[in-house]
């Protein structure tokens, strides 16, 4: 089971997807909890604008508590601009919503 993981630029995710059932866990104080997986398409898809690479983004942050960005090969200097924007657009979420 999983989500689809291509090898190219590909997209294989088209939007945001959710896993369809929680996974039970507990938080390190004991609490017990439900995780949720989502994953999304990823940024710079050759097929999407960078406009909707925003809204797709913007929509995993605000659903998340935890997020984890995954990049392709090294980390050159198109991964550290993109986690740049990941970066600055989480602080600009927290402003608006703090």
């Amino acid at each position: 089971g999983g989500f689809p993981v291509g090898s190219t630029i590909n997209a294989c995710t088209k939007g945001l997807w959710v896993w369809s059932e929680p996974i039970e866990a507990k938080a390190p104080d004991g609490t017990p909890i439900s995780v949720l997986v989502m994953d999304t398409e990823g940024i710079g898809a050759l097929d999407a604008s960078s406009d909707h690479d925003l809204r797709v983004f913007s929509l995993a942050l605000l659903l998340s508590s935890t997020l984890l960005y995954n990049s392709v090969g090294a980390i050159d200097e198109q991964a550290l601009s993109t986690l740049s924007l990941v970066a600055q657009l989480t602080r600009h979420i927290r402003v608006k919503a703090g």
